[in-house]
């Protein structure tokens, strides 16, 4: 006890020093800053963040102050943009001074997702996990040898589909669960429920992503808070981390000691993870470094193409014309007799703009992850200090009415020939949802691939239609949205079946053929 109250009394007493600090040294201020919201001593602005839905306030300072807004939160600086043309010359044209992370103390240092690729300080142990990631997910090779996987599960989930179409949620659940798992470690889910790896997963993730936003919480403007122990009145974050710790753990070492064992035995499925331990193996023996990168960049698949396959399902619903133009796209080019595959996509122009309004409609991250300043920089007349936190709010940029006209309308068509070259780039969601420069998400091409085949699969096999009441009246869902770092649609019914009996048959078939 006496270790622990020495412990809290350290911490208490730095922490009145650095509000001493702040209140009487402070950080000097420029004149040149980006303007902002008002701040006061030691909170900053942090008094006028809330816990959900961070980035509706971003996008009001963006309304009051500019696309270039300067904020503190407690004594971290931080500069939030909201323009799309800013990020990318910020973030892509001088990705070198913009590529690092913030400490995230609370994700790193307390929970320990040390690993996690998307979390961790730009530098030489990054760029491995980076060149993985290039050889194993993203070089055409590597595309080309999951494609038969998606398809062999999207078949799953059309025929899951047939089963129970009111849980279609957890339908699309499993599918891009189950493209992970394959991908990640050779693993096939055939339920969320009675699945180990899921369920480790699950946990692991849920636990270190719930909270306010990445970098905002107090710990990780206030470091020494990470000291206070656990059964101190008000140390709800630590009790809550702790268990977020041991989530992760069970997250990275179940499906990766998994697949040393099946490796051992001779038995292991192809996988990021078998590839990886065979890299490093050639160079000899595994090392605890090794084995930690591995885990980590396993562990760093993201479930976010998820949201995009519900936002599509819920947009379907609300706007039945839409759904019918694509299915008729759809039919013209694949015809009754097969099922949609990535060879088709570059034939589906209408379908293609729909996957586009729906990035940009409800983006999985709406503020991404936020990147940090190398170094002091000037950019249209404003400093950005070293040390700031760059903070990319996504839903802002997609609400842009002088880019998106009438954004808050679900309309394709606005997409409808756009060019792919030069600045144009700038206006089309698939180069921003995904982040900037070279913090990019390195496992965009899957998660947009996977969220095609879905949404081609089902435009073409079934038709999704209003759920009706006691009354027979329609029941439009409305667009209610769960908020954090990743968002979600809140739960919304709607009726999903097959569009023929003839369909229904092909979807059997194509089911056996695949020997699922």
């Amino acid at each position: 006890m006496t270790t622990a109250f020495n412990s809290a009394a350290l911490a208490l007493a730095s922490a009145a020093l650095y509000i001493l600090y702040a209140l009487f040294i402070g950080r000097s201020k420029r004149p040149d800053l980006p303007p902002g919201p008002p701040h006061i001593p030691i909170l900053g602005n942090a008094h006028q963040l809330p816990q959900l839905d961070q980035h509706k306030t971003f996008m009001e300072w963006a309304v009051r102050y500019g696309n270039i807004v300067y904020a503190e939160f407690f004594t971290q600086p931080a500069i939030i943009i909201s323009s799309t043309k800013v990020a990318y010359d910020l973030m892509e044209k001088r990705g070198a001074r913009y590529s690092n992370r913030p400490r995230f103390v609370r994700i790193n240092e307390m929970i320990g997702w040390t690993g996690n690729m998307g979390f961790r300080q730009y530098g030489d142990e990054w760029k491995r996990h980076r060149k993985w990631y290039q050889r194993g997910i993203i070089a055409r090779s590597a595309v080309n040898s999951y494609q038969p996987i998606a398809l062999r599960q999207v078949r799953h989930l059309l025929h899951d589909l047939l089963r129970t179409p009111n849980d279609f949620k957890s339908h699309l659940k499993r599918f891009s669960a189950s493209l992970i798992f394959e991908m990640g470690y050779g693993h096939t889910i055939q339920s969320l429920d009675g699945d180990e790896f899921m369920k480790s997963v699950q946990g692991g993730i849920r636990e270190a992503l719930s909270g306010s936003g990445s970098g905002s919480a107090m710990v990780d403007v206030f470091p020494i808070l990470k000291f206070v122990p656990a059964w101190m009145p008000g140390a709800g974050l630590k009790r809550a981390t702790l268990t977020a710790r041991d989530a992760i753990t069970a997250m990275e070492d179940i499906p990766h000691n998994a697949v040393k064992a099946d490796m051992a035995a001779g038995v292991a499925k192809p996988s990021l993870t078998t590839f990886m331990i065979q890299d490093c193996m050639n160079r000899g023996p595994l090392t605890k470094e090794d084995e930690s990168d591995i885990k980590g960049v396993s562990g760093t698949f993201g479930n976010f193409s998820l949201t995009s396959m519900i936002v599509f399902v819920l947009v379907m619903t609300q706007y039945p014309e839409i759904f019918e133009k694509a299915q008729q796209e759809l039919i013209s080019v694949v015809g009754e007799n097969r099922l949609p595959d990535l060879g088709d996509r570059a034939s589906l122009p209408y379908l293609e703009c729909v996957i586009r309004e729906v990035y940009r409609w409800c983006p999985a991250l709406p503020t991404a992850l936020p990147h940090q300043s190398a170094d002091d920089d000037i950019y249209n007349g404003y400093y950005i200090p070293k040390g700031a936190m760059i903070v990319p709010n996504i839903w802002a940029m997609f609400r842009d009415p002088e880019v998106y006209p009438e954004p808050d309308i679900f309309r394709p068509e606005r997409f409808l020939g756009l060019r792919l070259d030069g600045e144009s780039d700038l206006r089309d969601p698939k180069k921003v949802v995904f982040g900037f420069g070279r913090r990019i998400c390195p496992g965009r091409y899957f998660a947009d691939n996977n969220v095609w085949l879905a949404a081609a699969n089902i435009t073409a096999t079934m038709n999704i239609c209003k759920a009706l009441n006691s009354r027979g009246e329609e029941i439009t869902p409305t667009p209610e949205f769960l908020s954090g770092i990743v968002i979600h649609p809140e739960p919304f019914v709607c009726n999903i079946h097959p569009r023929s009996e003839e369909i229904r048959q092909l979807i059997i078939d194509s089911l056996n053929d695949t020997g699922c």
